[in-house]
């Protein structure tokens, strides 16, 4: 039957993390796999005397068809939210979508032809790769450094695509504790980047689902804030920040035009997100207060960070060619490995040990990045990270001294 397939649907591969995770439900298995957010961090409790008093009390609101656009509760309780953090903005800049994955969808379907080219890291989110890959977009690598996207190298990236004669669109950029590799974006570099996008006519897409989970060092501000001609649309999920469950998301733009073509392309994609999860997210907001839930939960990924680098400094062969990233917040620890050492083909034998990561090639547009690794400290104990990390080094070491490569 596959005569009948589309050619989006021809070159689009399934999502490696959402497979993986599939072989990780083993209760046996410690898996690094999957950026679940920490379970004891989900506020149930309060969620359920929302979602009894909304069914009870309001559903023939809430159990009814919604406003493309989203629940006015929410994107006002949204509004009132971001303004400490310098973002202005008004209900009709406001776009409710169901989880980040849909906006990156929405933002594919509204502004990109196939061809048409988008500059993201070497690496980036992978389910993003995913997305541009279906919508046959061009993406264009650019090498993260320790503080970013290099700007050096896009630079030269944006240059070639000119002379080539391609159509530039965009930048894609998660510019707080990136995932997958945890690095920051430096306040400089996010004021080249739009400098770049100004100059060139290009839009930026700020994802932010990590930005409030900072836990150590200082915030810098978001690219939607810093912009002043309109060409930034961020995206910020509720899926870290609250409950990755209620599927909720909100996409900002200032320019009316742009969120009118988004807009049009969420009708014809899902009609309305729910107006139950809405409410839920809305009321958490205004009765609970999201950044005291913030306060609470960040503690948490602290610990699992700190236990994560402590294991990895404690376990892992000591060479050239092995090191990792210390996030200042986020879910993720980034591991480059010797030259030679493919982590794809080391996920079996890491299996067969019990413990599970996601291989760092499939987030590399331009098939590099083989000898790295994304580990997720967020679901797990720190006792389990270390005997996780314990059980990932063993492997590490024996794969190193198959393939004689780098340590001493």
């Amino acid at each position: 039957m596959k005569q009948h397939f589309s050619q989006r649907v021809r070159g689009a591969k399934r999502s490696a993390i959402r497979e993986l995770l599939k072989l990780t439900e083993q209760p046996d298995i410690i898996s690094f796999g999957g950026g679940l957010p920490a379970p004891e961090s989900f506020p149930n409790k309060e969620l359920a005397e929302i979602a009894y008093d909304e069914l009870l009390n309001n559903s023939a609101n809430v159990l009814q068809y919604g406003t493309t656009e989203g629940s006015r509760t929410l994107r006002d309780a949204f509004i009132t939210w971001l303004e400490p953090q310098g973002i202005h903005t008004t209900r009709d800049e406001l776009l409710v979508t169901t989880a980040s994955q849909q906006g990156l969808d929405l933002l594919c379907k509204a502004f990109f032809d196939p061809g048409d080219v988008l500059f993201c890291g070497l690496p980036t989110y992978l389910g993003a790769v995913q997305a541009f890959k279906l919508f046959q977009i061009d993406t264009v690598g650019v090498l993260l450094e320790d503080d970013g996207m290099s700007i050096e190298e896009l630079e030269a990236q944006v240059a070639a695509c000119k002379a080539a004669g391609k159509t530039m669109k965009g930048i894609y950029v998660i510019p707080d504790f990136q995932n997958p590799s945890g690095i920051t974006l430096s306040l400089e570099k996010r004021k080249q980047i739009l400098d770049i996008a100004r100059r060139e006519d290009l839009l930026v897409f700020e994802d932010n689902p990590y930005g409030h989970l900072r836990f150590a060092g200082e915030s810098i501000p978001s690219l939607y804030s810093m912009d002043t001609d309109g060409r930034v649309i961020m995206l910020v999920t509720f899926s870290k920040i609250l409950s990755a469950g209620l599927r909720l998301a909100v996409m900002i733009t200032s320019q009316p035009d742009l969120m009118d073509a988004l807009v049009r392309t969420k009708q014809a994609t899902d009609l309305c997100t729910s107006k139950l999860t809405q409410h839920l997210a809305a009321r958490y907001m205004l009765e609970y207060g999201l950044d005291k839930h913030l306060e609470d939960i960040r503690p948490i990924y602290r610990e699992k960070r700190n236990a994560m680098i402590d294991a990895l400094e404690k376990h892992m062969p000591k060479g050239e060619g092995i090191r990792w990233t210390e996030p200042d917040g986020g879910l993720f620890v980034w591991v480059w490995l010797p030259e030679g050492i493919d982590a794809q083909d080391m996920l079996a034998r890491a299996i067969e040990q019990k413990v599970a990561y996601v291989p760092g090639s499939a987030a590399f547009v331009d098939g590099s990045g083989h000898n790295t690794m994304r580990l997720a400290f967020s679901s797990s104990t720190p006792e389990k990270i270390n005997e996780g990390i314990r059980r990932l080094a063993s492997v590490v070491k024996a794969e190193i001294a198959a393939n004689k490569v780098g340590t001493s």
